[in-house]
């Protein structure tokens, strides 16, 4: 959504604090993003915090003093690429779908002609109002999204249909409004990502080079796919991801913890990480220090988390195998070795592949015995490629 022009609307609902997560998600996303506020929504938001978040005035009058007093959202209905209604009250549902314009927010919205998201949030009686349910019916009819509220507990304390819909199928919604296609909606996938650390001493560890490029690249295109994702991450220097569920691990033994806890009703399991094969089997508790003698460290085989979920989860499991030599016929023994559905093999020695690198070469094998090279090319577009295909295979 990077440099979309995005109007958030905030009407008045005591969910109007959400919509704060919905315009820092955009942001992030890179979308230039102004908000306009109903009087109501100011009751329960300052226009100070949305000011803040978008770093842009936000507009509550339809004729403020300006220059351009009355104009702003004349002006506004040629420059925006979609329209977010969040939250949505049965009063401004109702409004906008029997072209009532008497207020900045009304006014806009029957001047405006872009794409228009409705994410509805008000007392379960309210929704299911037969004048709301006409008009959430008329506003589809005219091509607008109007999304379902979630079912729940309300502010009222009463419970039914009325609280505002999950964040992640709000951003969903946007998509949809972009044409993007989602075709993990609805899916939960599980990634992981980066090095795992194991224990010499309380300084120092066993590790490897990966940046966790591949993995956090993978977790971002499975979220621009609808996917709700938990991504699992060894150390590295790359920042959170919006919209992702993060959790951070050091050893193996950890990230095996985290996966165990989330693969169950996990879709599918992208399993990037490049997790240490042996650990320490006595860490020492202080500092070993410098002397003339040889160091033997004794090892011992760290938990293989992929032999540890087998059976425990009905996704499809994707793997990766990092090799130096013998790829093809390691990538062969591991497929059937670990019993997952996929094998993504690159080559740790392979230039602009592997560790370390913004770009990498595949090749996919299936347990269907089919298999296929994607050609070196930047790791964003060869994770698109690769949730592609194994989503189709």
């Amino acid at each position: 959504m990077k440099n979309k022009n995005i109007l958030i609307i905030v009407t008045g609902s005591i969910a109007a604090y959400k919509a704060c997560e919905v315009v820092r998600l955009l942001r992030k996303e890179g979308a230039n993003v102004q908000v306009m506020m109903s009087k109501s929504a100011l009751e329960f938001v300052g226009k100070a915090t949305f000011a803040a978040l978008t770093n842009n005035e936000v507009i509550t009058e339809i004729f403020p003093d300006t220059p351009k007093a009355g104009l702003e959202h004349i002006e506004m209905a040629m420059e925006l690429d979609a329209i977010v209604v969040v939250p949505a009250t049965a009063n401004t549902i109702c409004k906008t779908a029997n072209g009532v314009a008497d207020d900045v927010v009304s006014t806009t919205l029957s001047v405006c002609e872009q794409p228009t998201l409705f994410a509805p949030a008000m007392n379960f009686r309210m929704w299911q109002n037969p004048a709301t349910m006409e008009a959430v019916e008329k506003l589809r009819k005219k091509g607008c999204m109007v999304l379902d509220p979630e079912e729940g507990q309300l502010a009222s304390l009463h419970e039914g249909e009325g609280r505002l819909p999950k964040i992640i199928d709000i951003m969903n919604g946007i998509r949809n409004l972009f044409e993007m296609p989602l075709p993990l909606a609805g899916k939960k996938v599980l990634v992981t990502a980066g090095p795992t650390r194991e224990a010499i001493d309380p300084v120092r560890f066993i590790s490897n080079r990966s940046s966790g490029k591949m993995g956090y690249a993978l977790a971002e295109k499975a979220r621009n796919m609808g996917a709700s994702v938990i991504l699992i991450s060894g150390p590295v220097s790359l920042p959170p991801i919006p919209e992702i569920e993060m959790i951070y691990v050091e050893t193996a033994e950890e990230m095996g913890v985290s996966v165990q806890a989330n693969c169950n009703d996990a879709d599918h399991l992208f399993m990037v990480a490049a997790v240490a094969d042996y650990s320490p089997v006595n860490p020492a508790d202080q500092k070993i220090k410098r002397n003339s003698e040889n160091k033997s460290i004794e090892l011992k085989p760290a938990l293989d988390i992929l032999k540890s979920i087998k059976g425990k989860t009905k996704g499809k499991v994707i793997a990766f195998a990092l090799e130096t030599h013998d790829g093809e016929s390691e990538a062969q023994r591991k497929l059937v070795e670990k019993g997952v559905d996929f094998i993504v093999l690159n080559y740790a020695n392979e230039e602009g592949a592997g560790f370390e690198s913004s770009t990498n070469r595949v090749t996919i094998f299936s347990k269907s015995g089919n298999q296929i090279e994607l050609k070196k090319d930047r790791k964003d577009r060869i994770a698109q490629k690769i949730i592609e295909y194994t989503l189709n295979n």
